[in-house]
């Protein structure tokens, strides 16, 4: 039997549109992130590298709030610019007057073209600024619309006094290494740098389509600098164009559940992990690594896909083990689970093995001549993966039986087993060692002396496939429709009386990853009709169930929570209460009815309590103002269930 559809009997889109017939409920995602300036000291700061300083052509965007936007001071967005370069800017300055905020391209020591508009555009909410100079014409966009132009007079270069670092926040300082100040006292998101000056309708483009990375009409070449500043954790700022150009951040927080014009998380492929290991980008560093009868050197090879150099392992002569592992123990609690992994390609040696010692060595070991996993330690599950040229990420995961210290090593061997030490003047190459909570093998670079314990997100880059870092693989790909939440994000529904139920009869239903997480609370929501449990009705995931909540009761359904999808449907028909799982009914109660129509905010991943926000992926949410029917929930576990599996 078909599920019919009336003015009050749809499913929702979360993505911004419902487009089920007769809509009119619209669900608004706030999953944007960005990073929140103090106007005192913060910034971010992105090393010197000649190509992110374009001559003859730019554009640079980035979306900025303000917090205090009536100033004194000419505070930078994005500078590169000391008798040089460029910035955009808010204020008052000797180039752009009177509480204005403007770009300033430098074309000599002592000349200048600057554009700017009124200030106030940016006063309390997220404004898109786009400014392009193409030799002649330096032009301001506001939200995807024109609205400033001048004209430096003829065809001139941007010339650069001082070999600056860029900087997000702050005014670069002379090429002294630290900003020289003007700091922005509020919110930056992606930033971006082209060596080209894009059209009005590339502007547009980007405007409009926050989650895009270029323009139609632009090749990825010309993205220089892309700090999406979606991570949401840690003190780093991830360059996505592929040319490695990371940030620093310095002292800027991270601001959580924004909405549009911010590009938004929920609906952008990415990675997401933790890694416990510090200084990954410096197996020479002796304060935090330990080089045992080998010696860790630099190498002009790169790892497939990112613009970075791996690191060469030599082993030294004798028949001890040689390699290397981390000085520092990493405190794993009992029964954690925990995933080791290293990018490596052979040398002059074809096997390595990983040890994680936890009071007594555990050895997997590896091939990289035929890309197989050999020998595992006790208790390990174990892969490895090609990644191209050469290389493979091995991974181990392993589950602890008692609280203590671990230390990862990665050493050479002549061969699969314990026996394989022997050998001397052998080498391979190593990059992005990790170790990372639970079962995850996303490699998060940490070159910070501080442990990333709070999952950090990673969006897809330019490179298809791979994410920001550019040496990630996408195997799990973000499922057609979903909102892809991370504990700090949500869509709110749009509330009208075709969601005012009273007492009758309705369906609620979404295609869920079972993996509850704890935030503070032993409820995450999926789906609910507003309000917070208890008052009214909704979708939950619990530790070892889901939960169909209708008022203070909940019918549940036992499940792992090891994040499958799972087609989770809950109604009520006017007598009963049903909670069905993956098309089949699992449970049944006769409820007195409960008047469920609210005047508060629907919510898909959390009510109106933040600690019990959802941290996965939920797929076609939909509420019905009638009572499917069994063969109506079974039709369309059906329909999906090829496409979540």
């Amino acid at each position: 039997m078909a599920v019919t559809t009336t003015k009050t009997n749809k499913p929702i889109n979360p993505r911004g549109d419902d487009k089920s017939p007769l809509a009119f409920n619209r669900a608004k995602i706030y999953s944007g992130k960005a990073l929140d300036f103090d106007g005192v000291n913060d910034y971010v700061e992105v090393p010197y590298n000649a190509d992110t300083r374009p001559t003859s052509e730019i554009t640079l965007s980035a979306i900025v709030k303000l917090d205090d936007w009536n100033l004194s001071v000419f505070e930078r967005v994005i500078s590169c610019t000391e008798a040089g370069g460029w910035h955009i800017a808010n204020g008052e300055g000797s180039y752009i007057p009177t509480q204005n905020t403007g770009m300033l391209i430098r074309l000599s020591s002592s000349g200048y073209v600057a554009v700017y508009v009124s200030n106030d555009i940016l006063k309390d909410e997220y404004n898109h600024l786009t400014t392009t100079f193409d030799g002649r014409y330096l032009k301001m966009y506001v939200n995807g619309v024109l609205s400033a132009t001048t004209d430096s007079g003829t065809t001139q270069t941007i010339t650069y006094a001082v070999n600056n670092s860029i900087y997000i926040g702050a005014e670069a300082g002379g090429g002294s290494g630290t900003p020289s100040g003007n700091y922005i006292d509020g919110q930056i998101s992606n930033a971006k740098v082209f060596d080209v000056a894009l059209t009005a309708t590339q502007v547009s483009d980007l405007y409009n389509n926050p989650e895009k990375i270029v323009p139609t009409g632009v090749s990825n070449t010309a993205l220089k600098l892309w700090l999406p500043m979606m991570e949401g954790a840690g003190t780093t700022a991830y360059d996505g164009s592929g040319n490695g150009n990371h940030g620093t951040i310095s002292g800027a927080t991270w601001t959580q559940g924004v909405g549009a014009p911010v590009a938004q998380t929920a609906i952008i492929d990415w990675n997401k992990g933790t890694n416990n290991l510090i200084k990954t980008d410096d197996y020479t560093n002796t304060t935090y690594w330990n080089s045992y009868f080998s010696t860790a050197s630099s190498s002009s090879l790169r790892v497939p896909n990112a613009d970075e150099d791996a690191f060469l392992l030599t082993e030294d002569s004798g028949t001890n083990r040689h390699g290397i592992f981390n000085k520092d123990g990493l405190s794993i609690s009992a029964n954690d689970t925990y995933t080791m992994s290293v990018f490596a390609k052979a040398g002059t040696r074809n096997h390595i093995f990983i040890d994680h010692y936890q009071g007594t060595s555990n050895y997997t070991w590896f091939d990289l001549s035929t890309g197989t996993v050999g020998t595992k330690g006790s208790g390990v599950t174990a892969s490895i993966r090609d990644v191209g040229d050469g290389w493979y990420q091995c991974v181990a995961t392993k589950t602890t039986v008692s609280t203590s210290s671990v230390y990862i090593g990665v050493y050479l061997s002549t061969g699969d087993g314990v026996s394989s030490y022997a050998g001397d003047s052998g080498t391979v190459y190593l990059y992005g060692l990790s170790i990372t909570q639970g079962s995850n093998a996303t490699y998060v670079p940490n070159p910070t002396t501080t442990s990333i314990t709070t999952p950090v997100l990673l969006p897809q880059g330019l490179t298809t496939g791979r994410d920001i870092t550019g040496v990630n693989l996408f195997e799990n790909v973000r499922k057609q429709y979903a909102l892809n939440l991370d504990g700090q994000s949500w869509a709110e529904v749009h509330d009208n009386e075709s969601l005012d139920f009273g007492t009758g009869s309705f369906t609620l239903e979404a295609w869920v990853k079972a993996a509850y997480i704890d935030t503070g609370s032993s409820y995450n929501v999926i789906l609910n009709l507003g309000n917070t449990l208890g008052v009214s009705a909704g979708l939950t995931s619990r530790s070892g169930y889901i939960a169909f909540f209708y008022g203070t009761s909940s019918l549940n359904y036992s499940t792992s929570n090891d994040g499958s999808w799972v087609h989770i449907v809950g109604t009520y028909d006017g007598t009963n209460t049903t909670i069905y799982a993956n098309g089949v009914e699992e449970s049944q109660t006769a409820r007195t009815a409960i008047n469920v129509s609210t005047d508060e905010t629907k919510y898909i991943g959390k009510d109106s309590n933040i600690t019990r926000i959802y941290k996965d992926q939920i797929a076609q949410p939909r509420i019905y103002n009638r009572a499917l029917t069994a063969d109506e929930v079974e039709q369309n576990y059906n329909a999906g269930k090829n496409t979540y599996s």
